[in-house]
């Protein structure tokens, strides 16, 4: 893919996390704030492998076949074939001088593992229902575990090292073709993750955090993570937060601010209680621009990578001033991106500030065609906006001009799902355009996260129409 992006003259590859999420496939349902997920791991190119397990990997075909990704499926069979792997190719591993240094160098590896391990050991239940001495570790006590552990532990460490040395390869051949990589950082991190369990006192474990109810989401949010205790983190010099940001400028050039709101405030609503009872913390918008500042600004210093805010909704005026003081672009959606407290007219694309990425849609946001079909008014607008005859079905001539326009607007980043480009090659997408999302944010379902593109990613990028598509949408950028 980064190849190929570099032949159509792309320049970004944005990501959705990378982090080990367990058993449940929200990638913004984090384990750890810095292990890698093993499911990404590319069986094929791990090195030493035996030619039975070569043998093997031929049967994770059938994995292909569903619609659907089938992520239990999927993590199971790849971690059992990894145990396979790690019983045959551990002491040789081990003994490479990178895994020494992989060690010294993410003194975190060794607490996620023995997290693994015990999560493991109690039928991967949350670590609040584990025994009261595993609960609350010291540090000898956790010592004793990793020796009682230590082959159980060391497969989940040397798992980590086979992430990061892929990992590692692929950022070395984006920088090779000129390639940015965008990485996420999700604001808040699982209440059953390794880092709440080792420290809890960073978290409010009695307030979940979320999304109050309003226009475009009336009902509100309830999103089961924990708040900070941004007192205590403070205390501890953001050592934690260090320790994120710089594990994540390993692998990116440019990374996601998830809810950069929250940074400023955030919804919290006691456990078991509706979105409507909670309210923001702090509520006072002096505090809530005194904290932002300070929390962003100790954020950007800790790396040099590039930050891009997820900033949708309605922020209060001051979030946009500082983002803009600290070089921190914004998101801009065109079906959002309206004056909403005048005539509710579109903006002109001319119009957007060179400091914002441009997207017509995210993972949490229907496509263009489902935007179209599903809001008629808006869509009604829109065409209004841009002097088009209004038809219930966004046609493929209009459906490029929005893609059209969002390249070429004012924004210096345009960055876009593939599945919007696709939409354009019929027979590359899902016949239900439905198919064709990825999260419907604020529900479970198995719906969430188990997108698949329609054919693989070979087929695409040997399509001559992709091709063509590409080519005529970067016309005079």
């Amino acid at each position: 893919l980064i190849d190929y992006l570099a032949s159509i003259k792309f320049d970004v590859l944005q990501l959705l996390p990378l982090n080990d999420s367990g058993l449940d496939h929200s990638p913004y349902s984090a384990l750890s704030s810095t292990a890698l997920h093993p499911i990404y791991l590319s069986l094929h190119a791990l090195p030493h492998q035996s030619r039975e397990l070569k043998l093997e990997l031929k049967t994770f075909k059938s994995l292909n076949a569903s619609q659907k990704i089938p992520y239990l499926r999927v993590l199971n069979e790849k971690i059992r074939w990894l145990k396979k792997y790690f019983s045959e190719a551990k002491e040789t591993i081990q003994s490479d001088p990178d895994f020494q240094t992989f060690l010294e160098n993410n003194d975190w590896v060794q607490d996620y593992a023995l997290f693994k391990v015990l999560k493991e050991r109690n039928h991967n239940q949350s670590w609040k229902k584990w025994k009261e001495e595993e609960k609350n570790l010291s540090k000898t006590a956790s010592r004793k575990l990793l020796q009682n552990y230590a082959e159980r532990a060391s497969f989940h460490i040397t798992l980590q090292f086979l992430c990061h040395q892929q990992l590692k390869q692929v950022k070395l051949r984006a920088e090779e073709k000129q390639v940015f990589l965008m990485g996420d950082i999700p604001i808040l991190v699982s209440p059953n993750s390794a880092d709440v369990w080792q420290r809890q006192d960073f978290f409010d474990l009695d307030q979940t955090a979320g999304s109050p109810p309003n226009s475009f989401d009336p009902k509100g949010q309830i999103w089961n993570l924990p708040l900070y205790n941004w007192k205590a983190l403070e205390e501890d010099h953001f050592e934690w937060w260090r320790k994120r940001m710089q594990s994540a400028s390993k692998y990116y050039d440019i990374y996601r601010i998830d809810h950069i709101i929250g940074f400023f405030r955030i919804w919290a609503t006691s456990i078991g209680e509706k979105p409507e009872t909670g309210s923001f913390i702090p509520n006072d918008p002096a505090l809530m621009e005194a904290q932002g500042r300070k929390l962003l600004k100790t954020l950007i210093g800790f790396t040099e990578m590039l930050p891009i805010g997820e900033d949708l909704g309605d922020p209060p005026p001051f979030i946009n001033k500082c983002m803009e003081e600290y070089g921190i672009p914004g998101l801009k959606i065109f079906r959002y991106n309206r004056n909403w407290k005048t005539d509710q007219s579109f903006i002109p694309y001319a119009h957007y500030p060179p400091l914002t990425q441009c997207s017509v849609s995210t993972h949490d946001l229907e496509t263009v065609q489902l935007w179209w079909e599903n809001n008629p008014q808006d869509a009604t607008a829109y065409a209004a906006f841009k002097k088009w005859t209004y038809s219930p079905k966004l046609s493929p001539k209009n459906q490029f001009e929005i893609l059209w326009d969002n390249h070429h607007c004012g924004s210096l980043f345009h960055i876009n799902l593939l599945q919007e480009y696709l939409a354009l090659v019929p027979e590359l997408t899902w016949e239900d355009p439905e198919e064709e999302r990825i999260n419907y944010p604020g529900t479970k379902s198995t719906r969430n996260w188990s997108y698949r593109y329609k054919e693989p990613l070979e087929v695409l990028l040997k399509n001559e129409k992709l091709k063509n598509l590409f080519e005529k949408l970067l016309q005079n950028v």
